[in-house]
């Protein structure tokens, strides 16, 4: 930050000299790099604790908006492809389940609707289609999976998982396919055709089957297996486990990089354990790097993970903090913010708030 204090003041001599302005530029320009993220555009964050959505505008390192959501908190956060609107579930406490999907305009930073999933639904984790026009969302207390359009803000369709409490879903890379982990009773991985009229593949994984993540390609699904120290890796083209990968114990997020790396995070309420942000080799299984998240962060319920290019963002849940790892060199994280409430899911768009165009 210290640079930050030195631009400004080298912006202002600028003015005033008559030599040498252009090296006067230059160690500007470098300065400004110390500093300088590897990503611009806008970072939203689900508040577990706040009940509401955290815009940080990544140029300026700042938090400059916040959406509030209310009691039927929100865990994760999904952003459409065009960037141009965000979607958000009342998940709720569990003495209180929420049953909306609530839809942002990110540049205005307001709610635009909500759309009604129905009772005993609990909307927990969404995603968009490639048309920026449709999501889908888990209904964790219902086993179903809801299709649903943004702007008539209507369900278009609800598919059956044929697992027990679908927490996470991701698509395949076309749109046609969701895949959805229940964590109750086996655990399982739940394949669902968006496109045809036919029973969903239901396969078995492991206990307290969560955070998931699609290769880049399209042909496999990582599956971390929460309640036991494993990765199942599926291919989707036999939708068969085919290799079962270590992790940390109670590991519960995962993201996959356009690298061909896979990154997961672990932890857990009331388990004494170190928080670890691991990346693996995709296609050889290798653990690429194992890095201890800085903090007491141990016993904390998880950890909110997102990866956008070479970045990674990581959201501390009890430490409140939001880190970001620059791949090229992940060894000492960035930290956005600190004492935030309850971070959890992330999603990034390019695009900036109008405060900035106006």
């Amino acid at each position: 930050m210290l640079a930050k204090y030195y631009l400004v003041a080298l912006q202002l001599e600028v003015k005033k000299m008559v030599i040498f302005p252009r090296v006067v530029l230059a160690l500007a320009a470098f300065l400004a790099s110390l500093t300088a993220l590897a990503l611009e555009g806008t970072l939203l964050v689900a508040n577990r604790e706040g009940g509401s959505i955290s815009f940080f505008d990544l140029t300026t390192e700042r938090e400059i908006a916040r959406v509030p959501i209310g009691p039927e908190i929100p865990h994760e956060v999904a952003i459409s492809p065009d960037g141009r609107w965000a979607v958000a579930g009342e998940y709720g406490p569990n003495g209180s389940p929420g049953q909306r999907l609530v839809v942002i305009d990110i540049v205005s930073a307001r709610v635009e609707g909500y759309i009604d999933l129905g009772t005993e639904s609990r909307p927990h984790d969404m995603r968009f289609l490639p048309d920026s026009l449709r999501a889908v969302s888990t209904m964790q207390d219902s086993d179903m999976l809801a299709l649903v359009d943004i702007f008539s803000l209507e369900v278009i369709r609800k598919y059956p998982t044929g697992g027990r409490e679908g927490h996470m879903v991701r698509l395949s890379p076309d749109g046609t396919r969701a895949y959805v982990t229940s964590r109750g009773a086996e655990g399982t991985l739940s394949v669902i055709y968006l496109e045809e009229d036919i029973e969903p593949t239901v396969i078995e994984t492991g206990p307290g089957a969560e955070g998931l993540a699609v290769t880049a390609d399209g042909a496999e699904v990582w599956v971390l297996n929460r309640q036991e120290t494993t990765i199942s890796v599926i291919d989707t083209q036999s939708l068969k486990v085919v290799e079962e990968v270590s992790s940390h114990a109670f590991a519960g997020r995962a993201e996959s990089l356009e690298t061909g790396q896979i990154a997961a995070v672990n932890g857990t309420t009331g388990q004494e354990v170190g928080g670890y942000l691991r990346l693996y080799d995709a296609k050889s299984r290798a653990v690429l790097q194992d890095l201890l998240i800085p903090g007491d962060q141990s016993g904390t319920g998880g950890y909110g993970l997102l990866a956008v290019e070479e970045v990674l963002f990581v959201a501390t849940r009890s430490g409140g903090s939001i880190l970001i790892y620059d791949l090229k060199d992940p060894s000492t994280p960035f930290t956005l913010a600190d004492d935030h409430e309850g971070p959890d899911g992330m999603a990034w768009t390019p695009l900036r708030l109008n405060v900035f165009q106006n």
